[in-house]
């Protein structure tokens, strides 16, 4: 089965009162210096880094099946370098 990278965006309440949904299952976040660019089944939304309140990172397989919990890297958003970690949770504040 092939991998593919998915992640999870949750947001703060009044981004999630605005956007319908206290979180966010993503194909791709892309992180700039006012905020990131989430890439998901309905679309593409912009989020200022102050409306987020975490970015869980995980691999999904091909059949759905979800492998939360595997070690991933986590992105400083401010600065954006990355780095391996064993927890997949990355706060941004």
């Amino acid at each position: 089965m092939t991998d593919t990278q998915s992640f999870e965006v949750f947001l703060t309440d009044e981004a999630s009162a605005d956007f319908g949904e206290a979180s966010i299952r993503a194909d791709s976040v892309e992180f700039y210096d006012s905020g990131v660019w989430v890439t998901h089944a309905d679309g593409r939304d912009f989020f200022p880094y102050r409306r987020v309140l975490r970015i869980r990172e995980g691999a999904e397989t091909a059949a759905g099946a979800g492998a939360e919990g595997s070690a991933g890297e986590r992105r400083d958003a401010a600065s954006g370098t990355a780095g391996a970690v064993d927890d997949t949770e990355l706060d941004v504040e």
